[in-house]
């Protein structure tokens, strides 16, 4: 079996120590990006929206915008406000890389006039004439692909350097770029690991993947801008390929090539801080919790109704089954690691192991205690909704909020995805401390093909 660690870390950029690198931490999922950034090398940091309206990018050499929350490109626009877009706008004309993924990657994108009229900072922060393939009008900005892994065949670029013909990404709902210049990477055909959304919907017919594939559809874009550069990735090179997203495929050389294009302007401060015994023994009692929760959450998938949505290719038993199962294997990797993890002052990225969210964000950063406490929120939500009263769905994610299947299993915003990014964030840690790395990703057993 390869060691996808070993591989990932290797792959990545050797002048990375040197590059002032943050991830957006107001909405989406920051963790995949940050535990990548520390295992090449980086300082893993995180800008919140209010740090970008004060002018923090302009401390940074890129900065990367991650895949959404629960309202996706809106949820990470609305705590930026007229002032934070223009900011990141004059940043990037003066010099800034801005690195979109899924989400991400839709703000610097010409989307629809009617998407654009009801989110005006979506046309504020247009940077790029390029409109996804999969463009709506509706108020999402994007009619979904789908979920899971697609197949790509990677095309005469620097972002694509090394790779092997063709790979595997995982795609997440975000936008495909038409043949343009300035786009690569050809989209070939969905994979068996791979759900168009409209089989989530429960619909036949053609799919938006089968569309997008017949009009030339591509997964990256990079375009200058003014004396600075935008790198987008409709789909996720920070994503692994189990049912948590774990475990990273070569994919995620995606990424370490974006970075690889950076110039650095200044150098790294590492910004150390404490880490109490309190807070290792708080995350290891909810982590307890955790289990015994899950463990009894786990055979009620027999109860999912006959129309739960399917993704990345499994079922919705299946998915529920696959999620919980490796939910209660990391969280068993977790208790271990914290039992013997670090304590005392001077520790760098000791944020990453306790800070509490800022009221404004959709999902977005928190600490591996916050991340793991609103995994046991949401988890006992789900155990406390009697199987009688789970509803049949209305939609693939209209029941995200009190659905126990999206509670626990169905996505990176369930519980299970909250103790992945718990996980992610330790071996960020681990690695910016030059500890060394918990046996917590990849697991032991998911293995991927070339």
């Amino acid at each position: 079996m390869t060691n996808r660690r070993n591989e990932t870390t290797l792959s990545g950029p050797p002048q990375l120590r040197n590059l002032r690198v943050a991830v957006y931490a107001s909405g989406g999922a920051p963790a995949h990006h940050l535990a990548l950034l520390a295992l090449w090398g980086g300082q893993p940091r995180v800008i919140y929206a209010e740090e970008i309206t004060a002018g923090g990018l302009d401390s940074l050499d890129a900065v990367i915008f991650p895949g959404g929350g629960l309202l996706a490109m809106a949820g990470q626009l609305e705590p930026l406000g007229a002032t934070g877009v223009a900011r990141v706008r004059a940043w990037v004309d003066s010099g800034g890389t801005y690195i979109g993924t899924c989400a991400g990657s839709c703000h610097p994108l010409r989307m629809s006039d009617p998407y654009r009229e009801a989110l005006p900072a979506a046309a504020q922060f247009q940077m790029c004439e390029v409109t996804p393939l999969n463009a709506s009008i509706g108020e999402w900005g994007l009619d979904s692909p789908g979920t899971g892994r697609i197949q790509v065949r990677p095309e005469d670029h620097p972002l694509f350097e090394g790779f092997p013909e063709p790979f595997e990404i995982v795609h997440y709902n975000g936008p495909l770029f038409p043949p343009e210049p300035g786009a690569a990477g050809e989209v070939l055909r969905a994979t068996e690991a791979f759900t168009p959304f409209e089989r989530s919907l429960g619909l036949d017919g053609e799919t938006t993947l089968e569309r997008s594939i017949a009009r030339g559809a591509r997964i990256a874009y990079h375009q200058p801008v003014g004396a600075g550069q935008v790198i987008l990735f409709g789909s996720h090179p920070e994503f692994g390929a189990s049912a948590l997203q774990l475990g990273w495929l070569p994919a995620s050389r995606l990424l370490a090539n974006a970075l690889k294009t950076v110039r650095a302007h200044g150098s790294v401060s590492p910004k150390t801080g404490t880490v109490s015994r309190e807070t290792l023994s708080e995350a290891t009692r909810t982590v307890r919790e955790l289990e015994e929760v899950l463990e009894r959450l786990a055979p009620l998938q027999r109860h999912l109704p006959p129309n739960t949505p399917p993704f990345l290719g499994q079922s919705g038993p299946e998915l529920w089954t696959a999620a919980l199962q490796e939910s209660r294997q990391v969280l068993e990797r977790m208790r271990l690691w914290l039992a013997s993890g670090p304590v005392g002052e001077g520790l760098a990225a000791s944020f990453l192991l306790d800070r509490a969210p800022r009221p404004n964000q959709d999902f977005g950063f928190a600490g591996v205690k916050q991340l793991l406490a609103r995994a046991l929120e949401m988890a006992r939500q789900a155990l406390d909704t009697p199987p009688e009263a789970w509803p049949a769905f209305s939609g693939a994610y209209n029941e995200f909020l009190s659905h126990p299947y999206h509670l626990v299993a169905s996505t990176y915003l369930s519980a299970g995805g909250l103790i992945a990014g718990a996980a992610l964030q330790a071996t960020a840690f681990a690695a910016a401390n030059g500890l060394a790395l918990p046996e917590i990703v990849p697991l032991t057993g998911v293995s991927h093909a070339e």
